[in-house]
């Protein structure tokens, strides 16, 4: 096999003659990739090295230490931090996050950097403004009507659209949901910890949870599915988790339970004292 030359070629430049003992070098060096093209004297045209038996082992020798493609449409196209996301792309990562998270969230994930998901929760959120926001208003904005038919008071119409509103919607709802989202996955793995779980890591918590609460932010937009969005959201997130960190979903369970009873118990507990401050004035 030592004495076949092969003429080689990579993105339109040759790469010279070399033979079969050079050529399974190259492969294992990185110098030459499988996509590489390669031709001999007598054929009708150009191979690419994969196609070829002959190199067979060094092919899956180069195959094996790749990196596993992404696991979402998303971190597959926004890979950098200026990239701009297609439509498309947004819509595929949103149903494999809400309809197939076992598939999505059990994949091998090459990165467990945090730039992909902190793309993905920003740009949910400002979408779910974009959208949500004149949804709601125009909802608010028929609430005395509705409540004239009840015969309940009715209350002043809202503006249908308030541009101030909007605008502090665009710049705080963000926010709030990257620091809503870093908080709650530093919670909820310190208690998969407590509970003997989150073995891959603080890292896919929190690109978990960032992915689940950047979709419940686009469900939550509309109003026709808000109402879904705590339940779905609670089951969504104990689920991923378990299959992220590929352990039982009772940890994901006990430990988004947890965090979620202590959120809305300090929430009830805030307006409660807001009313009794109110009444007693």
């Amino acid at each position: 096999m030592s004495s076949q030359t092969y003429h080689l070629a990579d993105r339109g430049q040759s790469l010279g003659t070399l033979d079969s003992q050079a050529v399974l070098v190259g492969l294992a060096t990185g110098r030459l990739s499988p996509d590489t093209l390669s031709w001999q004297e007598g054929e009708a045209g150009w191979v690419a090295l994969r196609q070829r038996p002959e190199f067979a082992s060094g092919v899956s020798a180069v195959a094996s230490l790749e990196p596993p493609p992404p696991a979402l449409p998303w971190e597959a196209q926004v890979t950098r931090w200026s990239s701009r996301p297609q439509f498309a792309t947004l819509w595929a990562t949103l149903k494999a996050v809400l309809f197939r998270p076992q598939a999505t969230f059990t994949a091998a994930v090459s990165s467990d950097s945090l730039r992909a998901p902190i793309q993905w929760l920003l740009w949910a959120s400002v979408g779910a403004v974009l959208v949500g926001f004149p949804l709601w208003s125009v909802l608010l904005s028929l609430r005395p009507a509705l409540l004239g038919k009840f015969g309940m008071p009715e209350t002043a119409a809202p503006a249908i659209f308030n541009l101030t509103y909007f605008f502090r919607a665009l710049a705080l709802y963000p926010l709030a949901a990257f620091v809503g989202t870093f908080v709650t996955a530093f919670s909820v793995h310190g208690l998969l910890r407590l509970f003997g779980g989150g073995q891959a890591g603080w890292r896919r918590t929190f690109r978990t949870l960032a992915y689940v609460f950047g979709s419940m932010c686009l469900v939550l937009a509309l109003p026709v599915t808000a109402c879904a969005v705590p339940v779905w959201g609670f089951i969504l997130a104990l689920l991923a988790l378990g299959f992220a960190h590929q352990e039982p979903a009772w940890r994901g369970f006990l430990a988004v339970g947890l965090v979620a009873t202590v959120g809305c118990c300090s929430g009830l507990i805030a307006s409660a004292w807001s009313v009794s401050r109110n009444f007693f004035r």
